[in-house]
């Protein structure tokens, strides 16, 4: 058998990737493939003509091997705990959810209960189980499957701006509030930006693009959210090549804090770390060159404990999609779409009180009260020479904000 068959064969047998099997049988050559045979042995082959592909595997019995009834049986007795744990959200929330989407369903019938749809959609976006397994454990083939998950993520992405928007201006009071009323008390914050990779496949075509420098291939969110993670603007699907500064000026983002009406007035921002430009409603740290003041000092400790949020908001969207955290899709346009649906489900869930995020609050210590410091008195003149890309008024407005811890 050449090497090609092989690799068929090993990823359609044991549902793993090729280089996880290798890299079990190099580490634990006995054990690995002990493992592997003790599989190999649970299935039988048929080789049939199978159209394009060439080759069809059947195991044992040619039948499912997931849970009978899944849906029917299994689920209905799931206390309200497990469902929970399962699926990422209340029974009350799937509900809504489905009363939400229903209107935009299309192609999704299969004479099937929409519910039945919308829990394995959930459940691969919440699992990294193969497309194969979800099938066996709904009961349904793999093309029905497939077809059911694109169609409901489709009308999650397309749902993307009704539940992630820009705060109005009483809405951004409340959030400024929210931000304030932290220990910190940093004022006119309406969110914190950041930038997030999500793995991909390597792309065909313009892989290079998205090559990051961890090494993998990625697509690049973009997300700003409010005091309690939530996200009041996202940009998707940039390549994982690009810097944060980069991604953020072409953002729709960019140009609408830049423009001759700002979206925000002169004493509201948003924060971001050093890698974004310092603008007057952008605030940025003071760059480390190891001779911070101890105002400085104490404005990036705040600056940073504060603009955590953002970095808590991308972990609970990945811990609760995990397919998220290895987007396996064939193109980067699908990538965006399941990306768009995590989003959208993301801010449904913060909005009805059903995402278990604990405390948003980073609590990170002080650990520069001690920090030697040369500079005792900053000179506005420096910061203007370090930060020759932001405005006088950027510069002055952190300036005075430092000043008022």
């Amino acid at each position: 058998m050449d090497n090609f068959m092989r690799n068929i064969l090993l990823e359609e047998i044991l549902n793993d990737p090729v280089d996880n099997i290798d890299n079990l049988l190099n580490q634990y050559p006995i054990q690995g493939m002990n493992n592997i045979m003790n599989d190999l042995n649970e299935v039988m082959f048929a080789f049939e003509d199978d159209g394009a592909d060439g080759l069809r595997i059947n195991p044992r019995n040619n039948g499912l091997v997931g849970v009978p009834n899944y849906f029917e049986d299994v689920i209905p007795l799931y206390t309200d705990n497990q469902f929970y744990s399962h699926f990422r959200m209340s029974r009350e929330s799937i509900a809504e959810l489905e009363n939400i989407i229903r209107p935009h369903v299309l192609d999704v019938n299969h004479n099937m209960p929409l519910q039945k749809f919308f829990l394995l959609t959930i459940w691969i976006l919440a699992t990294p189980e193969s497309f194969r397994s979800v099938a066996d454990r709904f009961g349904l083939c793999k093309t029905i499957t497939y077809s059911a998950f694109k169609e409901i993520v489709h009308i999650l992405a397309n749902l993307l701006p009704q539940f992630v928007r820009w705060p109005d201006a009483q809405e951004c009071e409340v959030i400024e509030a929210g931000f304030r009323s932290r220990r910190e008390g940093f004022p006119g914050i309406i969110g914190a930006i950041d930038g997030c990779h999500i793995e991909i496949i390597q792309p065909p075509g313009n892989a290079n693009d998205y090559y990051n420098r961890k090494g993998t291939h990625s697509i690049i969110l973009q997300g700003t959210c409010d005091h309690n993670g939530k996200f009041i603007d996202v940009l998707i699907g940039r390549p994982g090549r690009a810097h944060d500064a980069s991604v953020f000026r072409t953002s729709t983002l960019y140009n609408r804090l830049t423009s001759e009406d700002p979206l925000l007035p002169p004493n509201q921002h948003i924060l971001g770390d050093s890698a974004y430009p310092l603008m007057l409603n952008v605030l940025t740290p003071f760059k480390d060159n190891g001779h911070l003041s101890p105002q400085q000092i104490r404005y990036n400790v705040k600056h940073a404990s504060i603009r955590s949020i953002i970095e808590r908001a991308f972990g609970l969207l990945k811990g609760k999609f995990r397919r998220l955290r290895y987007l396996n899709v064939k193109s980067v346009d699908m990538g965006i779409v399941v990306i768009s649906a995590a989003c959208t489900l993301h801010n449904f869930l913060l909005s009805r009180g059903d995402a278990n995020i604990g405390d948003f609050i980073n609590r990170a210590e002080n650990n520069n009260e001690n920090h030697d410091n040369d500079i005792n008195n900053v000179e506005l003149e420096a910061e203007v020479e370090e930060n020759q890309d932001a405005n006088l008024d950027a510069i002055q407005k952190r300036f005075n904000i430092m000043n008022s811890f």
